[in-house]
């Protein structure tokens, strides 16, 4: 374990409490990750040595001075247990919090209840999301938009009576929105607010979207051109950030792609349990972190599992801001400090920056077998000093100083 993770690893400690949770597993078996080692030369292990008495990074985007179009809070994998109704203290002060913030808008990006498994009381688990979330929200005049997870409304035909009954709940909670396209509402559908496009996406499968829904897709991003691009939500996520079920992903290499050529600002997803706020281009894909049961790891990263609410600022002029709140049991923890992920992921020949690492300084680091476990400060200060010298580790004794 490196020097940064062990430093981790005591700091949290008293921090994040890892609740039960309910397997998220889809039909298809799913392989976990072994966890990677790392070699790392003396230099280095000074320099991570270093990180870890900086000052924390709180924010890993700049606030503009500019007054947001709209914020959004974001919300993720509030289930349990399967078959329960009642929901963690992590939930009920997310939406305490949600209330007293009054953001524009709520992102639910799905697993609300702990389902996908035979023989639940459906209708009682719902009961007892809406009890929880739904209603106060609405009852504070807060909207919430929500796409279905694999435990609401799995689209394996093993599960159709499930998403049925997701179907019907949500027909029932309907939310007031201004809807460009609800013809098949509440799987998928569009909506703008402020400006903004939002497209909320059925994505419950282990799978690429079938080609319908991807024709509607890139319909609806081609068809409503804003000023400010597109928000586009889902439930799983298109990479693989946590060490826990590494291949519950959606394999859809069309996405980038496409986001990059309609302007998506913003793809949000759950599903993995893990927070990670990436960037890839133009386009954030933040992964929001689980606020029910079971917290999970972002790869290279262990131990690390807290229960996050998220909230971001959209700009006209300027990239997301992300503010990032910790929540154990009932009580606000403070703003998550960002020094604790690794600065980039590493999966297969593919590198995931953290939203504030370009991609550039993400594939130097890894080409030179720079941990990602340092702060951004400290590795970019060791990128330009590798560049200086032709990238040889031996002529670096003095780069701290400049020199």
């Amino acid at each position: 374990m490196s020097v940064l993770r062990r430093f981790s690893a005591c700091l949290l400690a008293g921090l994040f409490i890892c609740g039960g949770c309910a397997s998220q597993q889809a039909p298809q078996a799913a392989t976990d990750n072994e966890e990677q080692t790392e070699t790392l030369s003396p230099q280095e292990q000074q320099i991570i040595q270093e990180a870890a008495s900086e000052p924390p990074l709180n924010e890993v985007t700049e606030q503009p001075q500019e007054t947001p179009l709209l914020r959004m809070a974001i919300i993720a994998d509030m289930n349990g247990r399967y078959g329960s109704d009642q929901y963690d203290a992590e939930v009920v002060k997310g939406i305490d919090m949600i209330i007293a913030d009054r953001p524009d808008i709520v992102l639910n990006v799905g697993d609300m209840v702990a389902g996908q498994k035979a023989k639940l009381d459906y209708r009682k688990m719902w009961i007892g999301f809406h009890a929880t979330v739904t209603d106060r929200l609405k009852n504070a005049g807060i909207l919430m938009a929500q796409v279905p997870g694999n435990h609401d409304a799995s689209a394996y035909d093993k599960y159709k009576n499930e998403r049925e009954i997701y179907i019907d709940e949500w027909n029932n909670h309907r939310p007031e929105l201004d809807y460009v396209n609800d013809d098949n509402y509440p799987l998928y559908y569009s909506f703008k607010l402020k400006g903004v496009l939002f497209i909320a996406l059925d994505a419950t499968k282990l799978e690429p979207i079938d080609d319908v829904q991807y024709a509607w897709l890139e319909n609806q991003l081609a068809s409503n051109p804003t000023e400010y691009g597109a928000v586009v939500i889902a439930h799983v996520p298109l990479f693989p950030i946590s060490s826990i079920k590494p291949t519950e992903i959606l394999r859809d290499n069309r996405f980038p792609d496409l986001f990059s050529k309609y302007h998506v600002q913003l793809f949000v997803t759950g599903h993995q349990h893990a927070y990670f706020p990436a960037r890839l281009g133009d386009v954030v894909y933040l992964h929001t972190g689980a606020l029910g049961g079971g917290p999970r790891p972002v790869r290279q990263n262990d131990g690390i599992a807290p229960k996050t609410l998220t909230f971001v600022n959209l700009y006209k002029d300027h990239a997301p801001y992300i503010d990032t709140q910790l929540i154990v049991e009932e009580k606000h923890a403070g703003k998550f400090n960002h020094n604790l992920l690794p600065t980039y992921i590493v999966f297969g020949n593919t590198i995931l920056p953290r939203v504030d690492v370009s991609l550039q300084d993400a594939e130097f680091a890894r080409e030179y077998m720079i941990s990602p476990h340092m702060t951004r400060s400290q590795m970019q200060m060791l990128i330009e000093a590798l560049k200086a010298n032709d990238g040889n580790w031996g002529k670096l004794p003095d780069w701290r100083d400049g020199k």
